[in-house]
């Protein structure tokens, strides 16, 4: 009996215990004090609100972009994102304040808990606004901004304007792969784990010539690091099937032989006649070291490409904690923002300014991108692993590549060319 006592008395105690911590913490399902003063003292209206009515400089080094942009993507997504009813007699938080919460995220990388604390908002609902809003972008201004040309008159525009600018006829786009670092996804095994021995999803885009995305392909887990993702993207299989239709081949020079429109590939990707990669640095001539200096001149667009979306959306510096269906979604809204403020007449010198980016100087000369020396993206974005055994290139494939290094050496050789390689 008396042990009995004590066992009863000790539950007593522990109950108490725990009653008394639990007067410590919020109810569970109440709103706390704090949260309830948003409107008069959250984040939006004390700093936002402000930068919009006096300070549009402040207001693009916050969210990447002027306020007319951010009105114009408000008027696109608005009836989406809008709160469409009062829950238990709180203020809703309007679409304008939403908006803001989601580029403020996307901006700086902060942790949801965090944005909470800033803007006055749970970290439940800070999480919930982010997924509704960046699904809202991708809905409304993907289609608008990130659909890739699919007729021959499309990419003979893009071939040209690469030809003008990084001196490579016949180039429809540079093709890379990246790791997107996320929080290892619950009950999924080693699926998304990778060859960095981290957890991520991979991101395989083809750069324009003016650093632009012209496609993506996201959601690959990190453990499929194989660059025949490449093959098995809707981008080729349209190409195969004839929805998407490139150019016909055509002359490098008046006395040339046809050669075909290409994708510009690093070592993670096989050769093909559509896809060329640099020559094996074992062994270069002088005629294989030109080429592989066109080669990878041309291909920069694609590291600036990647070097600028880390730069100006720092989630990309963070590993991101949402689960990978919804982390596409962040992607693909990232990359949607990028495009459109790049064609932007207000925003596009904000968010990206000449100097950020490499150039090319009229004797050849690289000036690299401001971007290259600020942190180091390879942490968060870093490349495909390149594989330890090479790719069975066609003889096809090969000759296509020789034909471009013939030009490069001889009707296409610029004065240059010659002191880089």
């Amino acid at each position: 009996m008396a042990a009995a006592a004590v066992k009863d008395l000790a539950t007593i105690v522990i109950l108490s215990e725990l009653i008394d911590s639990d007067d410590e913490k919020p109810t569970r399902g109440k709103t706390r004090e704090w949260l309830k003063r948003r409107k008069e003292k959250g984040y939006f209206t004390n700093i936002i609100q402000e930068l919009i009515l006096e300070d549009h400089r402040g207001f693009r080094d916050m969210f990447r972009m002027d306020v007319s942009d951010f009105q114009f993507i408000l008027s696109r997504i608005s009836d989406v994102i809008s709160p469409k009813e009062r829950c238990g007699g709180t203020r809703p938080i309007e679409a304008d304040e939403r908006l803001s919460l989601t580029l403020r995220y996307l901006a700086t990388g902060e942790t949801l808990e965090s944005l909470s604390f800033q803007f006055r908002i749970s970290a439940n609902a800070v999480s919930y606004i982010i997924k509704g809003c960046c699904d809202a972008i991708v809905k409304r201004l993907y289609p608008e901004f990130l659909i890739p040309p699919d007729t021959k008159e499309q990419w003979s525009k893009i071939a040209k304007s690469f030809e003008e600018r990084w001196n490579y006829p016949h180039a429809l786009g540079a093709v890379d792969g990246k790791h997107v670092r996320i929080v290892k996804p619950k009950n999924k095994g080693s699926l998304y784990y990778n060859y960095k021995h981290t957890h991520s999803i991979i991101l395989l885009a083809v750069a324009g010539p003016n650093y632009e995305c012209l496609y993506a392909d996201v959601g690959s887990p990190g453990r499929v690091n194989d660059s025949g993702i490449w093959n098995r993207t809707t981008l080729m299989q349209n190409i195969q099937n004839g929805t998407v239709q490139l150019p016909n081949e055509e002359k490098l020079s008046s006395g040339g032989e046809n050669v075909p429109f290409v994708f510009l590939g690093d070592d993670a990707f096989a050769l093909r006649t559509y896809v060329m990669k640099p020559f094996p640095q074992q062994g270069l001539n002088e005629e294989k070291r030109i080429y592989n200096y066109r080669h990878s001149r041309a291909r920069r667009i694609s590291e600036n490409l990647f070097g600028i979306l880390a730069n100006r959306w720092r989630v990309f510096f963070t590993v991101i904690n949402f689960e990978p269906e919804f982390v596409e979604h962040i992607i693909l809204a990232a990359l949607t923002l990028h495009n459109m403020l790049l064609k932007s007449s207000k925003s596009s010198n904000s968010y990206r300014p000449p100097s950020l980016a490499d150039d090319f100087l009229d004797n050849g000369e690289i000036s690299e991108g401001e971007w290259r020396s600020l942190e180091e993206p390879a942490e968060s974005l870093y490349p495909l692993e390149v594989p330890r055994t090479g790719h069975n290139s066609s003889n096809a494939a090969k000759s296509v590549r020789e034909k471009f290094m013939d030009f490069f050496i001889n009707e296409g050789a610029v004065e240059w060319q010659w002191k880089y390689c």
